[in-house]
């Protein structure tokens, strides 16, 4: 862990560097291709079911700390047609892992298209990243295990495999794993270390997570959903999904869920009148970084790591 330590640490100073470079790659190319950089709340209402949030105290009421733009970001979209956020997020979870932060910091893009359309744009925006970083922090890359050519090397279009196949490439290489359930940690990790560079697995099940997420119209029981992985071991880094636009569609949905459409009455306000494309995805900076750095846990990928069991740092 960084956090604590003396400032002169080299490590800790490139990973402070690296960070910023990649946000600059980022804005650079997120500005370039017409996408507008836009700012949500940090607080929500505290309406309906949301999994992992933290309670706050607002006044005499009770608010959110935020995980994402949604559901403001449709209303950007609206507007705006193309837009981006960096921004950070919160999520109570109180194990302690490698991989998880109760404060990260994420980069999120929302516009009007098919998720097709932006699967493309994520791996693009990545590939710079990564391209610009092998070119703009080669001295900050020399203090982790981190060759540039591995850097220069991730290349577009990036891998693809389905929900799918992904259970059954699982159960074939010996693991006990059923259609429906969420690939966790250690499944991600396996299937990570089958890549060279990162890769997609898309059209996920319909779940407490994804009920948002428009279904796959040639399997309603799966959804236009892709999380982005890392390779090395790394797992996910990202994750993306074609929204509901139509508010009919959503109760329907709601419906078969068994989900009260008065929970989610803040959620629902934000949809427009007239349903266009939106899709949108986020990807966790800190979880990035820790791939591009090879670090070992998530929380040398920031100076003060805010843990599940540590708010001093």
């Amino acid at each position: 862990m960084f956090g604590g330590q003396n400032f002169q640490n080299e490590k800790a100073i490139a990973v402070i560097k690296i960070r910023a470079k990649l946000l600059h790659a980022a804005r650079r190319w997120l500005d370039e291709n017409g996408y507008v950089e836009v700012h949500g709340p940090t607080l929500v209402p505290a309406v309906g079911y949301w999994l992992g949030h933290f309670e706050v105290k607002y006044f005499d009421k009770k608010a959110y700390l935020v995980q994402g733009l949604q559901p403001y970001a449709n209303v950007f979209v609206a507007w705006l047609g193309k837009i981006y956020t960096i921004a950070p997020a919160f999520r109570a979870e109180r194990v302690r892992t490698q991989r998880h932060l109760t404060e990260f910091w994420r980069i999120e893009v929302a516009q009007q298209c098919e998720l097709d359309v932006m699967i493309e744009v994520q791996e693009k925006l990545v590939a710079h990243i990564c391209h610009s970083l092998s070119k703009e922090a080669v001295e900050m890359l020399e203090c982790f295990d981190r060759s540039v050519m591995d850097l220069e090397g991730v290349q577009t279009p990036f891998p693809k495999l389905t929900y799918d196949e992904a259970i059954d490439l699982l159960q074939r290489d010996g693991f006990n794993v059923s259609w429906g359930q969420t690939l966790d940690w250690e499944l991600e990790k396996h299937l990570s270390h089958r890549f060279s560079q990162p890769f997609f697995i898309t059209k996920f099940p319909i779940s407490i997570e994804t009920f948002f997420h428009k279904s796959d119209p040639e399997k309603p029981e799966l959804t236009l959903s892709v999380d982005l992985l890392a390779p090395e071991g790394y797992g996910e880094i990202g994750s993306g999904a074609q929204r509901i636009t139509e508010k009919k569609v959503l109760l329907q949905k709601m419906a078969e869920e068994k989900i009260n459409p008065a929970d989610q009455q803040w959620y629902m306000s934000f949809m427009q009148r007239r349903a266009f494309p939106h899709s949108g995805f986020m990807i966790g900076l800190e979880r990035l970084i820790q791939w591009i750095c090879k670090l070992k846990h998530i929380e040398e990928a920031v100076v003060f790591p805010r843990l599940s069991d540590s708010v001093y740092s």
